[in-house]
């Protein structure tokens, strides 16, 4: 059995995919190690040009593009090491990160996952808006992370350096169990793109596994490259799937007065995509709500389907109202301790 599998989800950018795994092999100290590729129909040369360059990469093709959740779950199937690394594709890397991850795991049988700190690629001081050091999730479903509330990034000046129990473990680079993430059945496939790592570790946590950060280990991130930011697609990805996080896995709903309060949310950043002119905003929530509303039952059948379990590492207020009324722009600033 190899020790560890990488799993890198592939959709174009030729670049980018040799950069990450030339990176990992000028970084890993391991042998027994594997990189699997999994090809979501890329229309570019990338894939050909990897099997020329790195004859040990395993190349697994898909007939059409499945997401990162699809193309991660094909390359687990294939996969025969005892951990399983998730990667983006626009990742770089430090020296014996990977090691370091599976040491921790090795020393800690609770834990399900962990993730490296994730850094920015472009401003190599500043924390990455995909993972920080760890993420952690608000009653209404809203992620948030250490090191990055919404847009606001924070300078990395080692605040963060200790490990640390978080919520949820970022997709651009985390480590699994192999033997756990079968028994959940991977990623769920509805989420196609965003949030189904933190369904994934809700679900874990739910089984009582912890997620860690292990800040010892990091990686830089370019960010938005295969679903570039503020597009439609983006903004209706995430806002649709933390509406499907929020009714598959929330505990209660206190009698669906958490229900009405998270729709009042959304019926505000309506508003501010209006006042601040984001048509591409306004649009995406529509059409999230849409999806919402016609696939009722598909929910109702998702949730019934799932081990839901009440966690108490959930923040009990809006992360949202916390950071566009309250004016709190960093993850020190968040008060755990005060009910909604």
């Amino acid at each position: 059995m190899k020790i560890v599998s990488i799993i890198i989800p592939h959709y174009n950018g030729k670049k980018l995919l040799y950069n990450c795994i030339n990176s990992i092999y000028q970084n890993i100290d391991i042998d027994n190690f594997e990189i699997i590729v999994v090809d979501n129909a890329s229309t570019d040369n990338s894939i050909k040009n990897i099997q020329n360059l790195f004859s040990d990469v395993i190349v697994v093709s898909n007939k059409k593009n499945i997401g990162y959740s699809g193309g991660c779950n094909i390359g687990a199937q294939h996969a025969k090491g005892k951990y399983l690394i998730f990667l983006n594709n626009d990742t770089e890397h430090s020296d014996r990160w990977i090691e370091k991850l599976v040491d921790f795991l090795e020393e800690h049988p609770s834990a399900f996952a962990a993730q490296p700190k994730v850094l920015n690629i472009n401003n190599k001081e500043y924390f990455d808006y995909a993972g920080g050091a760890g993420g952690f999730i608000d009653c209404f479903g809203f992620p948030y992370v250490k090191g990055r509330l919404f847009n606001t990034l924070e300078k990395d000046a080692g605040q963060y350096d200790k490990p640390s129990e978080i919520f949820w473990s970022s997709g651009a680079a985390m480590i699994v169990r192999a033997d756990i993430f079968n028994q959940l059945s991977g990623f769920d496939e509805v989420y196609f793109a965003y949030m189904e790592e933190i369904d994934l570790c809700w679900r874990a946590q739910a089984l009582g596994y912890k997620i860690w950060s292990v800040p010892s280990a990091f990686i830089y991130h370019y960010g938005k490259q295969t679903i570039k930011e503020n597009t439609i697609k983006s903004h209706y990805l995430n806002h649709r799937n933390s509406w499907i996080l929020f009714f598959k896995n929330s505990f209660t709903f206190n009698y669906g007065i958490l229900i009405l309060k998270r729709l009042i949310l959304d019926w505000m950043a309506l508003i501010y995509s209006v006042f601040t002119l984001d048509i591409r905003r306004f649009i995406a929530i529509l059409y999230a709500e849409l999806w919402i509303l016609f696939s009722v039952s598909k929910i109702i059948k998702i949730r019934k389907s799932n081990d839901i379990a009440e966690l108490d590492n959930i923040y009990n207020k809006s992360i949202a109202i916390d950071y566009f009324i309250k004016g709190k722009k960093y993850f020190s600033q968040i008060d755990d301790n005060n009910s909604l």
